[in-house]
């Protein structure tokens, strides 16, 4: 039991070298071994511990359950991946793991150098399988429970400057790239919802276009500016393929968001700016109708978001404008 107690001092002394100076590490390690004088310390004996990949089993039967809920396969993958990490690294039946296993996924996860906005993800993702363990009485206590969100300091993302945008379009050289750049830019929608944009569903009178198989295979109406229709005419009058979609590449397959964020990522080269990627046009979308006024929760509706407070991550509110309403409306 001693030699357990040497060897758990050694442990954390060891991990502490290299972040620490010797004289605090010697602090440390000598801290430790006052606080454990009273306690008895034992290692667990993991390498017993039989996996017989019941995980397998079980996370087939998890993603069924998020197909029937209706959650993007962008979605499901990100949290059948996380879940594969987890069994992986910890080698242990979903029925066996403790809080204390995953807290020490989630520090291994940070010791390799993850983000705590990516540990916070993580740490959602564990959460939510194991509460659908619960839900489905799989297990009697969901051991992720009592661990606390990870705090991170939030990222501004800023929308498109109407300089930066002039630049986009000057960089643009086929009237594809036009067309595109003005669809993501009047309409908001997801690059895999732009993939999905047939011919049929664009209403030019109305200058409406209907969405299909957006996030959760929701269906919604998006709408686009005179500006983006005058570059859809002018693009489908020059293309050189025919079919359904709106999109084609240049072997005459539709369009996939992949191809889409290369044009977007050729267009950031040629205009010389950083950071044109389909979602930065959302939020440029977004902040655009919230500055003329419009109401979050239309904007929201526009999106595709069941959720105003992811709205609310899209729009991007300066301190000058902050400044200039709060001088309007002081007394």
């Amino acid at each position: 039991m001693a030699d357990c107690k040497i060897q758990l001092i050694q442990d954390v002394t060891c991990s502490l070298t290299g972040k620490m100076g010797h004289n605090d590490i010697e602090l440390v390690s000598d801290e430790m071994a006052i606080a454990l004088r009273d306690y008895n310390v034992t290692k667990n004996v993991t390498d017993l511990v039989k996996y017989d990949g019941a995980n397998e089993l079980i996370l087939k039967r998890y993603k069924a359950c998020l197909v029937i809920a209706g959650r993007s396969p962008k979605t499901i993958a990100a949290y059948e991946r996380t879940a594969k990490i987890l069994f992986r690294t910890l080698q242990k039946n979903y029925t066996d793991m403790t809080v204390s296993d995953l807290r020490y996924f989630l520090a291994l996860e940070k010791s390799r150098g993850v983000s705590n906005r990516t540990l916070e993800n993580t740490r959602i993702q564990i959460s939510a399988f194991f509460a659908w363990l619960l839900e489905e009485e799989l297990i009697n206590k969901n051991p992720c429970r009592t661990i606390k969100p990870i705090r991170y300091e939030a990222k501004v993302r800023l929308p498109f400057s109407s300089v930066e945008l002039d630049a986009i379009r000057s960089a643009c050289r086929t009237k594809k790239e036009r067309a595109i750049v003005e669809v993501l830019l009047s309409t908001g929608v997801r690059v895999s919802e732009l993939c999905t944009i047939c011919i049929s569903d664009i209403n030019f009178d109305t200058l409406s276009i209907k969405v299909r198989e957006g996030k959760g295979s929701k269906q919604r109406t998006a709408f686009m500016n005179e500006l983006a229709k005058k570059h859809l005419l002018d693009y489908l009058a020059d293309r050189d393929v025919n079919g359904d979609y709106l999109f084609y590449n240049k072997k005459k397959d539709p369009l996939n968001p992949g191809g889409v964020r290369f044009i977007l990522k050729t267009l950031e080269e040629r205009a010389g700016i950083t950071n044109v990627h389909p979602h930065r046009f959302r939020r440029t979308f977004a902040t655009g109708l919230a500055n003329r006024g419009m109401e979050i929760q239309e904007i929201g509706k526009l999106l595709g978001h069941a959720n105003i407070n992811t709205t609310m991550e899209y729009v991007y509110t300066s301190d000058e404008k902050v400044m200039h309403s709060y001088r309007k409306y002081i007394a």
